[in-house]
């Protein structure tokens, strides 16, 4: 399959620090925690990322179970992170985004220990989003004054 390109568009609303992501005619809500002076109404942007992270690793388990031969009941991947918001409101001596992300499988199939482990393995050394978490893509910006 050929390189293809992923675009989102997201866009500030009217109230407290909610935006609104669109792509492909979907979107979701992002907003920061009321303790954060968000509304609440979604996820913020950590745990988002975190929620990428997790459903790739969920998507890419259920492609792969059958090329694996695990007969797949369940999965469930919960993945957390460790984020001090020092960092984010101005202090220069903290980091400002996670300093580790931990994800833990939960998998209910019929197959032995032997033959899950090697399929979370495949999982975790095929899930694009891991990839760039591990590798980190280039990042560009430009300011387009309105």
């Amino acid at each position: 399959m050929p390189e293809q390109i992923f675009k989102v568009t997201t866009t500030s609303l009217k109230e407290g620090y909610q935006v609104i992501n669109k792509a492909r005619g979907k979107s979701i809500v992002i907003d920061e925690p009321k303790a954060f002076g968000g509304t609440d109404i979604g996820m913020s942007p950590v745990e988002a990322l975190l929620a990428g992270l997790g459903s790739c690793k969920c998507i890419a388990g259920r492609m792969f179970a059958e090329k694996l031969n695990i007969n797949l009941h369940e999965l469930e991947v919960e993945v957390t992170g460790n984020l001090n918001t020092d960092g984010f409101l101005g202090d220069e001596n903290v980091k400002i985004g996670f300093t580790d992300i931990h994800a833990t499988y939960h998998v209910k199939a019929d197959n032995t220990e032997a033959e899950i482990s090697h399929f979370v393995n495949y999982v975790e050394s095929h899930c694009p989003v891991g990839d760039t978490l591990i590798n980190p893509a280039s990042i560009t910006f430009a300011a387009n004054v309105i």
